[in-house]
């Protein structure tokens, strides 16, 4: 009988094989908080959290629970068509946790479903489909999403655009897109670019919505010296454009608070989400103002599966128990310390040029002797990471960044295991 890996290779499309590290990848049939356990028994570590997904760790018993409260109804599929009261449920505490003007909310099955949503609704609400967006960005891989994710790697082969997207220089203090003296002129520097741009009228600009992500996650944890996201917010609010925010990341506790926009205090018009919403039920949305989602005529943006009952039990329970076991605080006041130390650890290491934390992310950036982005040496890593039993990401603009994305739950004995693991990796590669 052929196994699993055997099955997957020969039937699933090449697209979605994202692990390429071994031919023979792990096989995971139990887990349990941060550990995973293959076919033969062995034991991972999951620094990955299945892409930044399962943010209160595996085998959760109030996710288990509230599975079980869905499946007793026998009633698993509503759509929107009729009302339900586990949709009703993630609605009211969804709306607890967003700012009191981000008061509307459009429930879908992914975040990049979330994200052609929020360009939808934006180009609906100003008769415009001009879009900003930013070097680095990361919002999906469907055909709106993509248009307004800056990778090269990931519109090859893809070269239709349904909007009209203008890409300007996100403030990467480490490999800077503009010569500025530091992080703070860098960020000043990349909004007088866009505020020239929107100002200029021979710029060809006719935008209607900005996207950004408050910290880009995917590509590397990179952190935008403060003031940027509350300048882009200003001028938004100057030239009429729409602010979305991609919080389908960083949302649900990823960076220590609900949404990481909220580290600037600033208020966007529509927000994407996604990924630890439901941690790991296909569930994804945006909330936002009143006025921007509720312009549609009913029927006019919908879905088959949209707020399946499931995922929205599941989604509700998380934000009720994130709160009463006080995650976000954990979040910040011990899994970002340890990282922090990790990372002070590994810097000792040759390579390690830099690293980037905020809440339960960290980037280490590998450079090579001459300072070039290393992403050999980050597979390399990865690779000797796995045979050590730790599941580690890489990310970063230049595939050279080596991400730990952590459950906000991961014990002091787990964390242990794969910080030993991590360091070991990078001193083999060295």
């Amino acid at each position: 009988m052929r196994g699993s890996t055997a099955i997957t290779r020969a039937i699933e499309s090449t697209a979605v094989n994202t692990f390429s590290l071994v031919d023979e990848p792990p096989v995971v049939v139990r887990a349990e908080g941060a550990t995973l356990w293959d076919e033969g028994g062995r034991a991972y570590i999951d620094m990955v959290c299945g892409s930044g997904v399962s943010n209160f760790g595996h085998g959760v018993a109030w996710q288990r629970e509230a599975v079980e409260r869905v499946l007793r109804t026998g009633y698993l599929h509503t759509g929107t068509r009729l009302p339900s009261p586990f949709r009703a449920d993630f609605y009211s505490e969804l709306v607890d946790i967003l700012p009191a003007a981000l008061d509307t909310v459009h429930l879908l099955n992914s975040g990049a479903e979330a994200m052609e949503t929020a360009l939808k609704a934006a180009q609906y609400a100003t008769g415009r489909s001009g879009v900003i967006s930013f070097y680095g960005a990361y919002h999906g891989r469907t055909t709106g999403a993509l248009a307004v994710t800056a990778s090269k790697r990931a519109h090859q082969g893809f070269d239709g655009r349904p909007f009209d997207v203008q890409f300007f220089p996100y403030p990467y203090a480490s490999r800077p897109p503009l010569l500025c003296a530091n992080p703070q002129s860098l960020g000043e520097a990349c909004l007088h670019l866009l505020r020239e741009a929107l100002r200029n009228p021979v710029s060809g600009m006719r935008a209607g919505s900005l996207v950004v992500e408050a910290v880009q996650g995917v590509s590397g944890v990179v952190i935008p010296p403060s003031g940027f996201v509350t300048g882009l917010r200003e001028l938004c609010n100057e030239f009429g454009l729409v602010m979305i925010v991609d919080e389908i990341w960083n949302g649900f506790g990823r960076c220590g608070q609900w949404f990481a926009f909220a580290r600037d205090g600033v208020v966007p018009d529509l927000v994407t989400f996604g990924k630890a919403a439901s941690a790991s039920f296909p569930l994804g949305g945006v909330a936002g103002r009143n006025a921007l989602l509720t312009k549609w005529k009913p029927g006019a943006h919908t879905s088959t599966f949209q707020g399946n009952p499931v995922a929205c039990a599941v989604a509700a329970e998380n934000i009720r128990q994130c709160r009463a076991r006080r995650l976000l605080d954990r979040c910040r006041d011990w899994v970002e310390p340890a990282l922090r130390s990790l990372a002070q650890r590994a810097l000792a290491i040759r390579g390690v040029a830099e690293f980037r934390v905020i809440g339960a992310q960290l980037g280490l950036e590998l450079n090579t002797p001459d300072g070039l982005p290393d992403k050999d040496r980050l597979r390399a890593v990865q690779l000797a990471a796995l045979r050590r039993g730790v599941l580690v990401y890489g990310g970063g603009w230049y595939s050279n960044v080596l991400m730990l994305v952590p459950p906000l739950t991961i014990t002091s004995a787990e964390f242990e295991q794969a910080q030993r693991g991590v360091l070991e990796a990078l001193e083999e590669t060295v």
